[in-house]
């Protein structure tokens, strides 16, 4: 798992750098109508059986836009990457965006920040307590069985990012930053495995990196 986050990472930062004298180039374009909207996946929220879609809402100050960023989680087998037996959820990305240098155009570098809500409902095996009689006493035992666990985590992420228009009309999007999460759950402590061993676990309460690609239309 470590050895797969560090290669995402530095794919990630190489994205980064290798386009960015692209997107730095970019200038107001005289002509063009101003766009209003934007519409775009974040392809990456497949590796956690998730899916985000991103609403871009243009501001009444130049260069600033609102992103929504709602997002679903389902998966009804066994996970490759984690230890559960089901997952579904839901959550949102909430982020104020800055343009540094077009102030019509939702494209060139920008800085966006913003808070993160998000909600997993987990089942996965482990030790589940029962109370049965022997000799005329109860007692209580441990069997495996499917322990269904709530996740609550809230935190907020601070980026930069490098956004390119092609003819216009669609977009291609990276952006790479820093946040930090807080995890609450009903779990029973001792019963079954955590889900914090790393800041890409849905548990994962702390500091981590934030990056990836977006691509959309904008109207």
């Amino acid at each position: 798992m470590c050895k797969t986050i560090k290669r995402g990472i530095a794919a990630m930062a190489g994205l980064f750098l290798a386009t960015a004298p692209l997107f730095l180039y970019a200038q107001e374009t005289p002509g063009i109508p101003e766009k209003k909207t934007g519409i775009g996946v974040v392809p990456q929220y497949a590796i956690m059986n998730g899916f985000r879609t991103d609403i871009d809402i243009r501001l009444n100050k130049p260069g600033q836009w609102l992103v929504f960023g709602p997002q679903f989680y389902i998966n009804t087998g066994n996970s490759d990457l984690w230890s559960y037996e089901e997952l579904s959820g839901f959550g949102i990305d909430l982020s104020h965006r800055i343009y540094m240098k077009s102030k019509t155009q939702p494209k060139g570098p920008y800085l966006a920040y913003g808070p993160v809500l998000q909600y997993f409902s987990i089942r996965d095996n482990g030790l589940v307590s029962y109370v049965f009689e022997e000799s005329g006493s109860e007692y209580i035992g441990l069997h495996d069985d499917l322990i269904h666990t709530n996740i609550f985590k809230f935190g907020g992420n601070l980026m930069i990012g490098l956004q390119a228009l092609i003819s216009d009309v669609f977009y291609i999007d990276t952006y790479l930053g820093t946040g930090i999460r807080f995890s609450y759950d009903d779990r029973v402590k001792g019963l079954h495995g955590y889900y914090n061993d790393g800041w890409l676990d849905l548990g994962y309460s702390g500091t981590l990196i934030v990056g990836g690609v977006r691509f959309g239309v904008v109207f």
